[in-house]
């Protein structure tokens, strides 16, 4: 999926891209939830996740040690 890129209005709103509510199955009413992780931004559709680590690794293609950004995740939430 390509990079897509939205502004935040005065209010400090966003709208979720087309392709992005299509890949996500997004509905009009559906929470999302959005996380922070080493400063990058991950939103997801409010459902139970079965393997977290192996979805944020498909997602982005950068040189990361998932086992690490696990354990420093989960420090940062304890």
């Amino acid at each position: 999926m390509k990079v897509e890129e939205t502004r935040v209005t005065s209010k400090h709103q966003t709208t979720i891209p087309k392709n992005v509510r299509k890949h996500l199955k997004v509905q009009p009413g559906q929470s999302v939830r959005w996380h922070v992780v080493k400063e990058m931004v991950v939103v997801d559709v409010h459902k139970k996740m079965p393997n977290p680590v192996k979805f944020l690794t498909s997602q982005v293609k950068l040189d990361l040690d998932a086992v690490k950004l696990v354990k420093e995740t989960r420090q940062e939430f304890s």
